[in-house]
């Protein structure tokens, strides 16, 4: 009554664990690249937008001085909220002149 079951083969096995590894890396990538949601709201701590925008968190502190874009501090940790920043390039895209 035993059934002859076919054992995999060792290249079997390795592309096996091969396709668990790539899996394993995007959904780490993925859980990187995602933001956590508040209310349906994203956030981008001060460290995140800097490195968005290429600039220094001095220069982001210089931009909440002047008002450009609300943030949120909390006990020391400044968070902005994704679409405040989309907001705000909007308003001020220039287009090229032709």
């Amino acid at each position: 009554m035993a059934e002859n079951i076919p054992l995999q083969t060792k290249e079997e096995r390795k592309e096996i664990f091969t396709i668990l590894s790539e899996i394993s890396s995007v959904t780490n990538e993925l859980a990187e690249k995602s933001r956590p949601m508040f209310d349906g709201v994203r956030f981008l701590s001060d460290s995140e937008l800097s490195r968005r925008l290429s600039v220094s968190k001095s220069t982001l502190a210089n931009y909440r001085l002047k008002g450009l874009f609300g943030y949120y501090s909390l006990e020391g940790k400044i968070l902005y909220a994704e679409h405040e920043i989309d907001t705000y390039f909007r308003q001020n895209y220039h287009p090229p002149y032709k």
